[in-house]
C-alpha cells in the first residue's frame, strides 16, 4: 500500500483537500497518479493508497543532496498516524517547492518495535505530473530508459524518461477537471507557468513488466520462438471488445547476445496518456542482461518496413487500424521494398525520381506498368512482394529481349512467369523444380544465385558475375548460357578495365569483381555517370559516387556495406 503524507513547513501552508488527494491516487480517474500506474502495470502493481492528514516539519531551507535523508526522516517522525505495518511505499508531498523530487529508501517503524526499510517518493506542489509518475515508478523499482550509448532518460515513449524523453517532447497539457488538483505553476520548460498537474506524459513501455511472469507468460505477450511470425498487435490501452489481446511481441535477439526486444504499438489518441508522442508506430525497447531497459527505435506507421540492427530482425506492418496493426517479424535487419528495384531496373523511373516517391506512389506506378505490359488488370489486389515479383519477371523478359512489348501485352503474369521458368531451365538444368520458387527468387537465379542448384549440384555457389554482365547488357541471357564461369569472369575483367582507370581486376576474387561491376552498372544504367566519366575513375571512386547517391536515398552513411549490398540498397533491399 502507498501512504500519502502531505507536508507543511507552517500550519498556514495550503495543501490539496483530502478528496483531491484521494482522487489523485484512485485508479479509474483518468490522469490521476493511481490510474496512470494501474494502466501502465496492467493491474500488477499495488496502487492501493491511504491519504493521511498533513504533518508539519521545520522549514529546512535549501535542501542539499546530503540533507534529503534527514528531511525524509523528519517526515517519518512527524507522521505518527501512518500504519507503517501495511505500508510499502511512502509518498511525501511537500506544500512548498523543495527544489528536488525523487526519493529512495527510508527507515520506518516496523512490527515488534523494530524498523523496516521501504521505498519513498518525494514530490511537491509544482512537480509536473509526468515527473511525479516517474518518481513513483522508482518506488516500483523501475529505472530510466537508456539508449545504445548508455545515456539515461532516452525513450520518447516513457514517463520513466521524463522530462527529457531523449530530446523528443512527449508530454502535453490536459484540460483542468474538477475531480483533480491543477497543482502550482511549473517552473521548467517546455511548459513554464502551466499548472504542474496538467502536464501529462506517455505510458511506460511494457518492457519494464517483462521480468514479471504474470505479464510475460500471459496472453498479453506473444513470445516469439521462430521467425518469421505474424501477429495482430494491439496498443496497450486498446478499447476493442474483449480482454487478453496481445499488446507486446517479445523477440529474442537474433544475435544471440541474451537481449529480448519488446515491440508495442503506440498511438497518439487525443486525451490518452500517449497523446503527446511525436511518431506513432511500432516502438521497440530491449532488456539488457542487467535488467535495464533500452530504447531501440520506432517503426513509423507511415512505412511498411523497419529494420532493427541491434536484434537482427525486421518488422513489416500490413493492416493498420485504430486499435491494432497486423505485423510480421522477419529474420535479418533488412528493409525490403523490391518494387523500387523493379521500377529502376525496368527504366520506368530514375534513381532521383524514386528518391522523391513514397512507397504507395511506387506501388501504384508499378501497377500501371504491369497493366500496360500484360493482359490483366487486377494487380491492385496483390501484396507488395508478389507485385514486385511479377514486375521482376516482366523486366527480365523485356530487358533481355526475350519478349517484346507486343508479346507481353498478350500474356498474363502467369504466362510471363512460365516463359521465365523455361529460360531459367536452360540456364540451370533445374527443370520443374523451378516451379517451387517465387518470382523474386527466379529473378535472383537469373542474376547468379545458386538457389536452383544448391544441394543438387556438388560445389554449387552463387556467381553474381553473371548478373552484372546481364544487367549491364554486356552479354545476353542466351550468350551467358553458353559461357563457363571463367569466360564470364574474363569478360567482366575486360569490361571493367575499359570502364575505369584500373587494370588490376585479375587479382580480384569472383565476389569482389561482381561487387565493383555491380556498382559500375548501377552508375551507368541509371545515367548517374556516362562512359567517359567512368573511364576516369577507379573502382573506389565509383563506389564513393554510389555511396553519395544512396545517401540521398536512405539518409544513411553506407560506407560499411559491401558493393553488392550497396546496389541491393538502390534496388530496394536495404541491409543494416
Amino acid at each position: 500500500m502507498i501512504a500519502v503524507v502531505p507536508v507543511k513547513y507552517a500550519a498556514t501552508d495550503s495543501v490539496w483537500s483530502r478528496e483531491q488527494f484521494e482522487n489523485w491516487m484512485r485508479p479509474g480517474i483518468r490522469h490521476s497518479l493511481g490510474d496512470f500506474w494501474w494502466r501502465c502495470s496492467r493491474g500488477l502493481f499495488d496502487v492501493s493508497s491511504q491519504v493521511y492528514d498533513p504533518v508539519v516539519v521545520p522549514d529546512p531551507g535549501t535542501v542539499t543532496n546530503d540533507g534529503r535523508g534527514a528531511l525524509q526522516d523528519a517526515v517519518v517522525k512527524a507522521a505518527t498516524q501512518v500504519d507503517w505495518v501495511h505500508t510499502d511505499v511512502l509518498l511525501i508531498w511537500f506544500a512548498r517547492p523543495t527544489g528536488w523530487w525523487g526519493g529512495g529508501e527510508v527507515w520506518v517503524p516496523g512490527p515488534d518495535g523494530l524498523q523496516k526499510k521501504i521505498r519513498a517518493t518525494v514530490v511537491d506542489s509544482i512537480t509536473p505530473f509526468d515527473a511525479a509518475c516517474q518518481e513513483l515508478g522508482h518506488s516500483f523499482e523501475l529505472d530510466h530508459e537508456l539508449d545504445a550509448a548508455g545515456a539515461a532518460y532516452m525513450s520518447p515513449y516513457s514517463a520513466m524518461s521524463a522530462r527529457t524523453y531523449g530530446s523528443v517532447a512527449a508530454s502535453w497539457i490536459r484540460k483542468s477537471v474538477a475531480a483533480l488538483p491543477d497543482g502550482g505553476l511549473n517552473k521548467e520548460s517546455p511548459f513554464t507557468n502551466i499548472p504542474a498537474n496538467l502536464i501529462v506524459g506517455p505510458l511506460v513501455p511494457g518492457a519494464h513488466l517483462y521480468r514479471d511472469p504474470r505479464f510475460r507468460d500471459s496472453s498479453s505477450v506473444v513470445n516469439v520462438r521462430d521467425l518469421p511470425v505474424k501477429v495482430r498487435l494491439y496498443k496497450p490501452d486498446y478499447s476493442s471488445p474483449g480482454s487478453g489481446k496481445p499488446v507486446m511481441i517479445a523477440v529474442p535477439s537474433q544475435r544471440r547476445d541474451g537481449r529480448v526486444f519488446c515491440v508495442e504499438l503506440r498511438r497518439a489518441k487525443a486525451e490518452t496518456y500517449d497523446q503527446g508522442i511525436a511518431v506513432e508506430g511500432l516502438v521497440v525497447h530491449s532488456i539488457n542482461p542487467d535488467g535495464r531497459v533500452r530504447y531501440d527505435g520506432v517503426a513509423d506507421l507511415s512505412r511498411t518496413d523497419w529494420a532493427c540492427p541491434a536484434g537482427d530482425f525486421s518488422l513489416r506492418r500490413t493492416t493498420v487500424a485504430e486499435d491494432f496493426v497486423d505485423v510480421e517479424v522477419l529474420p535479418g535487419s533488412v528493409i525490403s521494398f523490391p518494387i523500387r528495384g523493379v521500377l529502376l531496373a525496368g527504366g520506368f523511373r530514375t534513381q532521383h525520381q524514386l528518391n522523391t516517391m513514397p512507397y504507395e506512389d511506387m506501388r501504384n506506378t508499378l501497377i500501371v506498368c504491369l497493366a500496360s505490359l500484360s493482359n490483366q488488370n487486377d494487380y491492385q489486389r496483390f501484396d507488395n512482394d508478389t507485385l514486385a515479383g511479377m514486375g521482376a519477371v516482366m523486366v527480365f523478359l523485356r530487358r533481355n529481349g526475350l519478349r517484346d512489348d507486343a508479346a507481353l501485352k498478350s500474356m498474363t503474369a502467369d504466362d510471363q512467369r512460365n516463359v521465365m521458368i523455361v529460360e531459367l531451365g536452360a540456364q540451370t538444368g533445374a527443370g520443374q523444380a523451378l516451379q517451387g520458387f517465387t518470382n523474386l527468387q527466379l529473378a535472383q537465379i537469373a542474376l547468379g544465385s545458386d538457389l536452383a542448384t544448391r544441394g543438387r549440384r556438388p560445389g554449387s555457389t552463387p556467381f553474381y558475375v553473371r548478373g552484372v554482365l546481364l544487367a549491364g547488357r554486356f552479354r545476353s541471357q542466351h550468350q551467358l548460357n553458353t559461357m563457363s564461369r571463367d569466360d564470364m569472369r574474363n569478360t567482366l575483367i575486360v569490361v571493367m578495365t575499359s570502364l575505369s582507370n584500373q587494370t588490376d581486376y585479375q587479382a580480384y576474387s569472383d565476389a569482389d569483381l561482381a561487387g565493383v561491376g555491380a556498382v559500375m552498372v548501377f552508375l551507368r544504367e541509371t545515367g548517374i555517370r556516362d562512359d567517359a566519366a567512368l573511364k576516369k575513375m577507379s573502382a573506389d571512386d565509383q563506389r564513393n559516387v554510389a555511396i553519395v547517391e544512396l545517401f540521398a536515398q536512405t539518409n544513411r552513411n553506407l560506407q560499411g556495406l559491401g558493393n553488392l549490398d550497396l546496389v541491393l540498397t538502390a534496388l530496394g533491399v536495404e541491409r543494416f
